[in-house]
């Protein structure tokens, strides 16, 4: 009978935390497509990142993701911290392109959506479609 109410509490956690995975990704979803959010491809950014007007990367991950590797020369500025600090790092002025990245490319949505509502130039912030992951599968060079 024990193992019956364990496996119903387990069942049950997994139900709601599913539904809220799925809330999330479609929230994601929504503000991806109201807010036009445009999204780079981990070779695009790659191609930027050697041509002449480099784009400001930005990571978005918390802290503990960051220390297991990052995109050279990226800014770690987590997501909970990134409206205050970004500023120092691009003004909403500046013409410079922005590419914010997280670990699968959820979070980063989000952020690029925050930075457009606090004046930056919708054409100029993107999202790296798949993340920090798409970038490690692309076989790209990580800093540690």
């Amino acid at each position: 009978m024990l193992k019956y109410f364990i496996y119903l509490f387990f069942f049950k956690k997994k139900i709601k935390t599913s539904v809220a995975l799925s809330r999330w990704t479609d929230m994601v979803k929504k503000t991806k497509s109201e807010a036009g959010i445009q999204e780079i491809s981990a070779d695009d950014l790659k191609t930027e990142l050697g041509a002449g007007e480099k784009p400001v990367v930005i990571d978005v991950r918390e802290g503990g993701e960051v220390q297991r590797g990052k995109i050279p020369n990226a800014v770690p500025l987590s997501r909970g911290v990134l409206e205050l600090g970004i500023e120092k790092v691009v003004t909403p002025e500046s013409d410079t392109p922005i590419v914010v990245y997280c670990a699968g490319g959820l979070r980063s949505i989000m952020a690029a959506e925050s930075l457009i509502r606090m004046g930056y130039d919708k054409e100029n912030i993107k999202s790296l479609k798949g993340g920090f992951e798409a970038w490690k599968k692309g076989g790209y060079q990580i800093d540690n």
